[in-house]
């Protein structure tokens, strides 16, 4: 057994003497590892980033207004008025026109015509033109197929659907001041009554909706 001290000894005993460390030697501290923390940072910050994203779609819708095909604005006396024509379920957030109205919402304002019946080899449709015109200053996305839908007679909701014979409306973006305009179409397939034109923004988390009415 080798005493403190002793030669050949590793201990700190047998350190010599260093005055500025005192008379033992202190040992090394460990490095902290980064590799926890971005682990931990790089979440939190991808959960900011969409948080942020969230609340300004959330928050960022601008006043939705409404055009007679007139051309003069419609009457808003109080918010119930504000919503429109009413027809069968019609939800509280729903914003309704008739057909040939125009409502504007978030800088792109959508005229939608009267529904009208077309026939082809591949069956019964009811179209409207569509007619979307950016009024911002900035370029803005549409969407002219998955964002559309038709609630008929029976109160049944379809999608929009292809028709040959029509001119469809695209997607892609309208530069500030810019406008396109195609057709929406839908399978006609009830009998004559109230019919309602829907719009809904498939990639927005607001659930408000706008429509247009129309009696066939």
């Amino acid at each position: 057994m080798t005493n403190p001290g002793q030669p050949g000894d590793n201990s700190p005993y047998n350190q010599p003497y260093n005055p500025a460390q005192g008379p033992y030697q202190q040992a090394p501290k460990k490095k902290r590892k980064l590799w926890p923390w971005v682990a931990i940072g790089v979440p939190i910050l991808l959960i900011g980033a969409c948080t942020a994203v969230i609340a300004g779609s959330v928050g960022g819708d601008e006043e939705t207004s409404v055009t007679k095909a007139s051309g003069t604005a419609a009457e808003q006396s109080s918010a119930a008025d504000d919503s429109g024509p009413d027809f069968p379920g019609k939800l509280d957030s729903d914003t309704a026109a008739a057909g040939g109205d125009t409502i504007t919402r978030d800088d792109l304002a959508y005229t939608v015509m009267p529904l009208a019946a077309t026939s082809s080899d591949f069956g019964d449709h009811l179209c409207s033109n569509v007619t979307i015109k950016n009024v911002g200053s900035k370029q803005n996305d549409f969407n002219g197929y998955i964002d559309w839908s038709l609630q008929d007679a029976s109160g049944t909701i379809r999608s929009a659907t292809f028709a040959p014979e029509k001119q469809l409306l695209n997607s892609g973006e309208i530069a500030p001041g810019g406008q396109t305009t195609g057709d929406v179409c839908f399978e006609a397939g009830a009998g004559p009554g109230t019919y309602v034109v829907l719009f809904e923004d498939t990639f927005s988390l607001s659930s408000d909706r706008l429509a247009w009415v129309n009696t066939l």
